[in-house]
C-alpha cells in the first residue's frame, strides 16, 4: 500500500475540517445539527488534543485522509479515521486499521473504536474482527481483546 502518514498540526485545520464536512456531515447534521463554525472549532480542538497521535494520510503527494491512534497505556484507541470519498474502497483504511490491530496483538493490548451507529465504516471494523461491547444513543463501541 503506497501511502505515508505525516503528523497533523493546526495548519491542517482546513483540510481536516473540509474532509470531515465531506465525509461525516450527513450524520453529524442528523444527530447534533451542523453549524460550520461550531464544527470547525470542534475540529481544531480535536487536532490540538491529538497532537502526535493524529496523522494525515498522503498518497502521491496528495492529502487524502486523516487517522488517529492513541496508546492509552492499557489499550489502544482508534480515533477519527476519514478517507476522501475518491480514495475510499481502495483498501487504504483497511490497511491502516490492520496495522493498528497488528500492533495491538504484538503488544497484547486491547484495541477499541468508538463510532456513530450509522457510520458505514462499522462494517469494515466488524469485518476486521472488532466486536460491539457497548453502545449509547448515538455511538457504538467496538473492541478486539488481545
Amino acid at each position: 500500500m503506497d501511502y505515508v502518514l505525516e503528523n497533523c498540526s493546526e495548519s491542517d485545520l482546513d483540510f481536516v475540517f473540509n474532509l470531515k464536512k465531506e465525509t461525516m456531515k450527513w450524520y453529524i447534521e442528523k444527530i447534533y445539527g451542523w453549524i460550520d463554525e461550531v464544527q470547525r472549532q470542534k475540529t481544531l480542538k480535536e487536532i490540538k488534543s491529538n497532537i502526535g497521535n493524529m496523522k494525515i494520510i498522503i498518497k502521491d503527494n496528495e492529502k487524502i485522509g486523516v487517522t488517529t491512534f492513541t496508546d492509552n497505556k492499557s489499550e489502544y484507541i482508534v480515533g477519527l479515521t476519514m478517507i476522501s470519498p475518491k480514495f475510499q474502497n481502495k483498501g487504504i483504511a483497511t490497511n491502516i486499521i490492520n496495522n493498528y490491530i497488528e500492533k495491538a496483538k504484538q503488544n497484547k493490548k486491547r484495541i477499541i473504536i468508538k463510532t456513530y451507529k450509522e457510520n458505514p465504516a462499522q462494517n469494515l471494523y466488524k469485518r476486521l474482527g472488532f466486536k460491539v461491547y457497548d453502545e449509547n444513543e448515538t455511538h457504538i463501541f467496538l473492541e478486539i481483546l488481545n
